[in-house]
């Protein structure tokens, strides 16, 4: 297998057309980041010319709305071809060609050009799904900006086109927030993290843990390492999507900032995992902050999807909490559901006024999603249906097949995971999901990186892929249609072998 997504339509001629120097092309503005992709990648074994002449050009990228969108159609012959529906249509026509030459050409070099030939061929290709996305955790582990711009990479080589960036957790907050430095100075640093696999809840304790490494981790982004990962991306045809978790998953921000609290247990970002019970309060000081923070990934994220969360927010805190407490009686709000479905009312209207699209996960159909969110559903097939059905535009990410902080076999030469095993086989299922469910609210899915335990960049790129292939695959052409082992993804992985990534190997 050469080509990863499988293209609708692939129609090899004899013959082949070899890398001319220059390389002359031709396109309008829509098409020049896909030329700059394509010049990356060849410019060690020619240069490039850009000609004023359409004939005159070696590479011809020219556009017709009337393709699907994200669609293109390439053409191999005595020249190349490439009629795309738009910008990523055309990066994702690049991405074809570049797959349709050897293998070095995604290394760091050298490059022999007379090694370089095109075969003669055309490929007619769309998406199945509009949304095929790959998730970073970035807030449990800290990923440098370097990682995070080779990833976008790697998810463009498989034509994903989101990146949902995991900016703020109990164990760390990454993003700067004008008005608030305490939230970079203080809440992106823990004092370490616990050893080994989270233990199971003690019952009186519950989830707090205190022992841990003693190893302080950390970091944050700049505002120029945000603006730098989101321009990368706009070049790859990849939208980025951070997101900002609220009311729970908030110790980090309330470490920083005390006055956020509805209790007064926090001395620091969490050292250990699992479902916190120490939940920001419901005060208009903690709205106002929340709002603040909307601004910012609204002004740092243009054009994007915001991810407020709104999973695993305990709300036994709120009515022990005076302030909070006589907020909800004034409203008339007895429960913690009703608390829950109020706040995420508000900041869910925040992004949704600023006409962009707000995604939480499904556990907020638990409390009444407030209308016009996209639901982001973890759990399993059925909440994809019910989200669905209540007429929500729905994202699938079922843990069952696209968590990949679960191990992919169990063993002693694995690293430690969440759980394990989910393989390749339980991965391959993941079309399942959407068989006999023809609606055009099923927007596509993506696959998930936690990263409790993947503390490293190469440990997650270990768990991120071949497995991640195989989602981008059945994302892309609706179900995987072609076989998953070895000598299947041979030419595939040795991609990433050239790119630097530290893919799992086969059993």
């Amino acid at each position: 297998m050469t080509l990863l997504p499988t293209p609708q339509r692939v129609e090899y001629s004899d013959g082949t057309l070899p890398l001319p120097a220059p390389l002359t092309w031709h396109t309008d503005a829509d098409g020049v980041d896909a030329v700059s992709v394509l010049q990356e990648r060849l410019a060690p074994a020619t240069s490039f010319r850009r000609v004023a002449q359409e004939q005159d050009a070696f590479l011809r990228i020219r556009f017709d709305d009337a393709l699907p969108k994200e669609g293109y159609r390439l053409d191999i012959r005595d020249r190349i071809d490439v009629v795309a529906a738009d910008r990523q249509g055309a990066g994702w026509a690049i991405q074809t060609l570049l797959q349709l030459l050897p293998v070095p050409v995604f290394g760091p070099g050298p490059l022999q050009p007379e090694e370089l030939a095109w075969p003669r061929v055309t490929v007619e290709d769309a998406p199945r799904f509009s949304w095929r996305g790959s998730h970073l955790d970035v807030a449990r582990h800290f990923l440098p900006v370097e990682f995070v711009l080779r990833w976008l990479d790697v998810m463009a080589l498989h034509k994903l086109n989101l990146l949902h960036l995991h900016l703020t957790d109990d164990q760390g907050w990454r993003l700067p927030v004008p008005g608030y430095p305490r939230l970079t100075d203080v809440g992106a640093w823990r004092p370490g993290t616990i050893r080994g696999h989270q233990p199971e809840p003690d019952p009186v304790r519950g989830q707090d843990v205190d022992e841990h490494d003693g190893i302080p981790h950390g970091g944050a982004y700049t505002v120029g390492d945000i603006r730098a990962i989101v321009e990368r991306a706009r070049q790859l045809g990849i939208t980025v999507m951070p997101e900002v978790d609220m009311p729970g998953h908030m110790e980090a921000a309330i470490a920083a900032y005390p006055e956020l609290a509805s209790c007064d247990h926090v001395r620091h970002p969490r050292v250990a995992f699992g479902i916190s019970h120490h939940v920001m309060n419901l005060t208009d000081e903690a709205i106002r902050f929340c709002e603040t923070v909307i601004d910012t990934v609204l002004e740092l994220f243009p054009d994007s999807p915001i991810h407020l969360g709104g999973d695993e927010a305990p709300g036994d805190h709120w009515f022990s909490h005076p302030p909070t407490k006589a907020c909800l009686d004034e409203l008339g709000i007895t429960t913690a559901a009703g608390a829950q479905a109020w706040f995420e009312d508000i900041v869910c209207r925040r992004v949704l006024d600023a006409g962009r699209r707000v995604v939480v996960w499904d556990e907020v159909l638990e409390h009444g999603a407030p209308e016009g969110v996209t639901v982001m559903v973890w759990r399993d097939a059925q909440f994809v249906q019910r989200a669905v059905e209540a007429g929500f535009d729905t994202i699938a990410a079922p843990y069952a097949h696209t968590y990949f902080d679960y191990g992919e076999s169990t063993g002693e030469h694995e690293p430690i995971s969440i759980v394990a095993p989910t393989t390749l086989d339980d991965v391959a299922a993941y079309h399942r999901i959407w068989d006999g469910l023809d609606s055009p609210r099923l927007l596509g899915g993506q696959f998930q990186l936690w990263s409790e335990y993947l503390r490293t960049g190469a440990t997650v790129e270990y768990f991120g892929f071949p497995r991640g292939a195989l989602v981008a695959e059945q994302l892309w052409a609706g179900m995987p249609k072609v076989g998953w082992g070895p000598e299947d993804l041979a030419v595939p992985t040795a991609r990433l072998t050239a790119m630097g990534i530290n893919w799992r190997r086969f059993d």
